[in-house]
């Protein structure tokens, strides 16, 4: 019997697979040939990277529409409400068009068994394919070389940072991680690094596959002095000046504008953009849940931060925005997956954190309070918690004007702690 509305769409696609992840492309790939066998009209630029492909593809969305491109954006996973993962022209896709596509779809799928992240994908590809779009940026989910939005062909791909994460499918080395990043690269076509400091492997594999390598730092660079709110980029005898900083924070998204910005410059002659565009999209830009600054007094951060590398920037986030004095203190909400390297990346909040209320996340991957207690085990002040929401409510009750609280360590937490807050509001 077919779904009636959206939720009841959402909950069957995750019933088709027995396994939540299946990396290959063959079936996902069936699926597409029968939607498109011609292919899709748009640009396409795709996005890969352990951290950061988010705030990329918010960031090139963001430009190209203020330049007056008809955009496309897909990202996951979503914080409260699924349609946040197709954008077209910088609104959430309703939910009406939403069940068109899933019925369209299901049609082509004809019993060919899909994982709920390559339904996914292909809804957000009919989607943008009946959208009429200029361009469509598309964040590759897990990996890179076998997940779904490699179906596509992209113009250009961009790789942001590259750390561990996600070891069970992608290997246990950053090394190993780059090289299944590495795969959205296309032969002939550009490939962009957004990183400064890459993986040892990852320039000569995409060279290797005969990818054009624009790598930060030896094709393109930034110019960010501490403490100023504004930046350079610069590429060859090109130099854009006195841009916005992504997001108004500090200096922690340069990596992925930079990467973004040589992504609109390898577009030029197909997608003209000017640099008054570049510097509206910069400002225009926004991404819930990355590093975000939410309210003053006490402070109050979101992060979706879940690995070493993102958590480690997020403790300098908070320094740098966080200035409570003697007497002010740094409360952290906290729930995590099991699939994460947990001990590593929360070493990275222990040295600013000075209360943890630990909130249990309720599916078969989320880890219990108890088991971060545990890890946790050489912190003074520790709550538990059978609800993250409850974890957040008891928290906000005793922070005080001076004090710092954080929240973080999935999307499962902030998108629980967005969701709340906007019900205590209605």
């Amino acid at each position: 019997m077919k779904p009636k509305d959206l939720e009841a769409w959402v909950a069957y696609i995750q019933g088709l697979h027995l396994r939540s992840i299946d990396l290959s492309l063959g079936r996902v790939n069936e699926v597409y040939q029968n939607l498109y066998p011609d292919g899709i009209k748009p640009h396409i630029v795709s996005l890969a990277g352990t951290n950061g492909k988010g705030s990329s593809a918010e960031l090139l969305a963001s430009i190209y529409a203020a330049a007056g491109y008809r955009v496309g954006k897909y990202s996951s996973p979503h914080l409260v409400d699924f349609s946040e993962r197709y954008e077209i022209n910088r609104k959430p896709v309703d939910d009406v068009s939403l069940v068109n596509a899933f019925e369209e779809v299901e049609r082509a799928r004809n019993n060919v068994p899909l994982t709920f992240f390559e339904f996914g994908t292909l809804l957000a590809i009919h989607l943008f394919a009946q959208a009429d779009l200029d361009v469509i940026i598309m964040e590759v989910g897990l990996g890179g070389r076998l997940d779904a939005v490699n179906i596509l062909d992209a113009d250009i791909s961009l790789i942001t940072n590259v750390s561990i994460d996600h070891t069970s499918w992608l290997g246990d080395s950053v090394e190993e991680i780059a090289l299944e990043k590495a795969g959205i690269a296309r032969s002939g076509r550009p490939a962009i690094v957004a990183s400064s400091q890459p993986p040892s492997n990852l320039l000569a594999h995409l060279e290797k596959l005969g990818a054009k390598v624009y790598a930060r730092d030896s094709v393109f660079s930034i110019e960010h002095q501490i403490a100023s709110e504004q930046w350079s980029w610069r590429y060859s005898d090109s130099v854009i000046s006195d841009l916005p900083l992504p997001f108004s924070q500090s200096g922690v998204q340069l990596d992925n504008a930079a990467g973004a910005l040589m992504a609109v410059e390898l577009m030029q002659s197909s997608l003209p953009v000017n640099h008054g565009n570049i510097k509206s999209g910069l400002q225009l830009a926004r991404l819930a849940g990355r590093c975000e600054l939410v309210d003053h007094a006490p402070t109050l951060i979101f992060d979706v931060s879940h690995n070493e590398a993102s958590l480690q920037r997020l403790a300098e986030f908070v320094v740098d925005q966080w200035s409570g004095g003697s007497d002010g203190k740094c409360v952290a909400v906290c729930g995590m997956l099991k699939d994460k390297e947990i001990a590593k990346s929360l070493e990275h909040m222990k040295g600013i954190v000075d209360n943890w209320y630990l909130g249990s996340i309720q599916n078969e991957r989320g880890s219990k309070a108890t088991e971060l207690q545990a890890i946790l085990s050489d912190q003074q002040q520790v709550f538990c918690f059978d609800y993250i929401v409850d974890a957040y409510q008891a928290a906000f009750e005793v922070v005080k004007e001076c004090d710092c609280l954080v929240v973080f360590g999935s999307f499962h937490v902030v998108g629980d702690i967005i969701n709340h807050r906007k019900k205590l509001r209605n």
